[in-house]
């Protein structure tokens, strides 16, 4: 599982983002103080609007912790905060989140919650890597079914007696998604924020090929780099491949990479995505191709001095639980957070295109 927390969402009409303190009056107004909003939920009225900030200042504390997932819904045309999305339960063994929501009466009906919903299911499978995404309502709040019929989940049946909210004790209904149900033909596609460093301003972007390598015992190839720089002291997994040059294709761009980084012949076996993603403390946007590759051989590198002298580049050859446990473990450090937040994901979707293609030749492009 990938613990990259509470990273902005943009819908075509909505802003899912952190909370922040200047949000209580909104939060106090259009829902927190509404017994309509809060009849089938579990928690009381606010009574007043400092009761809801001082809520707000332990969930800003609490995204500290890349396990928590609470996103404040901001209204674009407007700006005003009129609802709340959350991980209301993690099972981190099972891979699988509950989720929680409630939003301003004033935008009821206008399908609001299931364009957050949505958002938000698509961002805990594809960038957290879950399993399972579910919600539950009380069987009286139909409307709430609703929403969650309206974004493909499944009803999974009746749980009598197995919940007490601010009606008392009720009836729940369960609905959920799992990964094998959602189609994962199509290309990756992730917007990533940095959380580690203030954002300030961004001042170039950066086009990069990047390989996810693999042989044909379904081993992965990796570069691990010991730096001490701006970034601080770490060590680091990392996929191979830098950035495109002026008038290259990627193609010939992640071949070169990966040849230079681990001297790699490589078949390009398709895309993977996209990951968009900024390194905030050297004002840098990133645009990370990545491609799955099949090593054909390996022969000599040809790293650049700074990859030898200032990176200390070496190979890693990894299953792909081992990678995934490396990814974690560089979690120490803020880089490697930034850099686990955009590989893991896209770890994820290799290995179930391998896995997909396991059942004819797993690098055949048919």
């Amino acid at each position: 599982m990938n613990k990259a927390g509470t990273q902005t969402i943009e819908t075509e009409r909505l802003i899912l983002r952190r909370f922040t303190i200047n949000d209580a009056e909104d939060m106090y107004n259009n829902w927190a103080s509404n017994p309509n909003v809060n009849k089938f939920l579990t928690w009381p009225l606010h009574p007043n609007a400092g009761f809801t900030r001082s809520l707000i200042e332990g969930w800003v504390s609490g995204y500290k912790d890349g396990g928590c997932f609470n996103w404040a819904i901001e209204y674009r045309e407007n700006s005003s905060v009129i609802g709340n999305i959350s991980v209301v339960e993690l099972n981190e063994k099972l891979e699988a989140a509950e989720i929680g929501y409630c939003m301003c009466e004033d935008y009821w009906g206008r399908e609001l919650m299931p364009e957050a919903l949505k958002a938000v299911m698509d961002y805990l499978f594809d960038v957290v890597g879950l399993n399972r995404v579910g919600a539950r309502h009380d069987i009286h709040n139909e409307k709430s079914g609703r929403v969650m019929d309206k974004v493909g989940m499944k009803r999974e049946g009746i749980l009598r007696d197995a919940a007490k909210n601010n009606q008392g004790i009720h009836d729940i209904e369960w609905h959920s998604t799992v990964r094998r149900e959602r189609n994962t033909s199509g290309e990756l596609s992730l917007k990533l924020e940095d959380v580690e460093w203030p954002f300030t301003f961004t001042d170039h972007d950066r086009n990069i090929a990047r390989g996810i390598v693999f042989d044909d015992a379904c081993n992965f190839y990796f570069v691990r780099a010991e730096r001490d720089d701006d970034f601080g002291r770490a060590t680091l997994i990392e996929t191979a491949g830098g950035g495109v040059e002026a008038g290259e294709e990627l193609n010939e761009a992640i071949k070169r990479e990966l040849k230079e980084e681990l001297g790699a012949e490589v078949e390009v076996i398709c895309k993977i995505g996209v990951v968009s993603d900024y390194y905030n403390l050297i004002h840098r946007h990133n645009i990370n191709n990545y491609f799955l590759c099949r090593a054909v051989s390996f022969g000599e590198k040809h790293l650049m001095p700074d990859e030898i002298e200032d990176f200390h580049l070496s190979t890693l050859k990894l299953s792909y639980d081992e990678a995934m446990a490396e990814y974690e473990l560089r979690r120490e450090t803020p880089i490697g957070r930034l850099i686990a937040n955009r590989e893991m994901p896209i770890l994820k979707r290799a290995h179930e295109i391998l896995t997909e293609r396991a059942s004819g030749s797993v690098y055949s492009k048919g």
